[in-house]
């Protein structure tokens, strides 16, 4: 069989007997990039660095980084090993726009399917490896592992030794798959930090629109109610009508949406972007900002701010509502 997938749950493979010295050098290279990689702030950042430094870590000659987005893998970038040790760009996948889709019986697509890794041994005469690149590449064997994070495939690492004599084993395929999956961790580590900021920055920004909102109360308005026992009880009492008519008309408000409207609505408070709102959601991003400003149009809101303010205050509104 020219192609072997990873068992679905096991140890590393055993480094050849003799070898251990380089096995554990190579894995201490494989944990510094990857150390590396938690240090960016960006998922973007973790996908675009990981080939290089996993290049230069040395465990392969070349090393290539794919996105998966949907049915389709598209190449981004291949390195190469020079004799110093340093990784150069060889192919930029970004430039030369190949996507290809993931499809029965391609390799890729059963690697994307099971969440595993691959050993292929033969890859000039594997028929389930897609022959164009292959043959760009000039690829004879090659291991592959998906990048996972938050439960979704994100990417496809491919890596190779071309010009050197030893054949990649069962080791290259489990290493290869430990990296790949340390670099999905850093992603969600990357994200999950932008997104917390981000939520900070909308929940400050909702406060002050909820603040705004509010009637101001002027010191003399205090005096008033003070003075007057008859008064403040009927100031209390349509303060509270106020504050019921208010709460009566966010939820009518709210009632205009539609599902899809109010689901945008939940993700945007989240602290989600347009782009993962549109990868959430399985939709185009203009999609994404059409909702948006449906949103802000039923609302009657101007901003996002806004908007979010409102759907909290009726969600808190919501939750101490008797059952």
């Amino acid at each position: 069989m020219a192609h072997e997938l990873a068992p679905t749950s096991s140890p590393v493979a055993s480094a050849p007997r003799g070898a251990d010295g380089a096995f554990g050098e190579t894995l201490g290279n494989l944990i510094g990039a990857l150390d590396e990689l938690r240090q960016q702030t960006t998922g973007q950042a973790v996908f675009r660095l990981a080939p290089k430094l996993l290049c230069e870590a040395g465990a392969w000659a070349r090393v290539m980084i794919s996105a998966v987005t949907g049915s389709t893998w598209s190449p981004l970038a291949l390195f190469g090993l020079t004799d110093t040790g340093h990784a150069i760009l060889e192919i930029d996948g970004v430039i030369e726009d190949l996507h290809i889709s993931l499809a029965s019986p391609l390799v890729e697509a059963e690697v994307v399917r099971r969440r595993l890794p691959a050993l292929i041994t033969d890859a000039q005469n594997e028929p389930r490896t897609h022959r164009p690149l292959v043959t760009r590449t000039g690829t004879c064997e090659y291991v592959v592992a998906p990048v996972v994070a938050d439960s979704v495939v994100v990417g496809l690492v491919h890596a190779d030794r071309p010009a050197k004599s030893e054949t990649l084993s069962a080791l290259d395929r489990d290493l290869l798959r430990l990296f790949a999956d340390g670099v999905g961790l850093c992603i969600e580590r990357a994200e999950l930090t932008d997104r917390l900021q981000r939520q900070e920055t909308i929940l400050a920004e909702a406060c002050a629109a909820a603040l705004d909102s509010l009637p101001a109360l002027t010191a003399v308005s205090e005096l008033q109610l003070g003075a007057h026992g008859g008064t403040e009880s009927l100031n209390t009492a349509g303060a509270h009508e106020r504050a019921r008519t208010e709460q009566h008309r966010e939820w009518a408000r709210l009632a205009r949406l539609t599902s899809r409207e109010r689901e945008v609505l939940t993700l945007l408070a989240s602290g989600a972007t347009n782009a993962q709102l549109a990868d959430r959601l399985t939709v185009a991003e203009s999609t994404i900002k059409s909702h948006v400003k449906h949103i802000l149009h039923k609302l009657g809101t101007a901003n996002r701010a806004a908007a979010i303010s409102c759907y909290l205050r009726e969600t808190r509104t919501d939750e101490r509502r008797p059952r």
